[in-house]
């Protein structure tokens, strides 16, 4: 620890001396207080430690939500609703996968539907003619073909 001390010199300029002052006297006297302790000398860390941080982690995207609006034509095979648990359940010529996925079973327009007392939405499958004739069913009546739980 070095003490600065003004002097001036006798052309009225001021110039500043360092002296040591205490440490040096510490030292000299032969004290209990001698080497590194006496000096103050401390030890910092040479590199500065980094911080964690929390950004910068995202799952990859899971691509979810209604690929078939209601009205649009879909072939059998279809997705129309990637889900996960049953917010949409399940109706006529529709079919669910093992993931709740939703799929056309026939080909035919999408439906979305929801019935009050029950609390549920449901998609279904309106057959086209095409499907109608292809399973031997008369055209006027599209019922219930079929539902598949895969």
């Amino acid at each position: 620890m070095l003490a600065a001390v003004a002097r001036r010199g006798g052309s009225g300029s001021s110039a500043l001396r360092l002296t040591a002052g205490p440490v040096v006297e510490a030292l000299q006297g032969g004290g209990a207080e001698t080497g590194c302790a006496a000096c103050g000398q401390r030890r910092w860390a040479s590199k500065k430690q980094g911080g964690s941080t929390q950004n910068g982690k995202d799952s990859n995207p899971k691509m979810l939500g209604i690929k078939l609006s209601g009205g649009q034509r879909c072939q059998p095979g279809n997705i129309i609703i990637r889900q996960r648990g049953t917010e949409f359940h399940p109706g006529p010529n529709v079919g669910m996968g093992r993931d709740h996925t939703i799929f056309a079973l026939v080909d035919g327009r999408v439906k979305f539907s929801y019935s009050k007392l029950q609390d549920k939405r449901t998609i279904s499958v309106e057959p086209s003619a095409q499907a109608l004739a292809a399973m031997g069913l008369p055209k006027s009546k599209p019922a219930a073909l079929q539902t598949a739980a895969l």
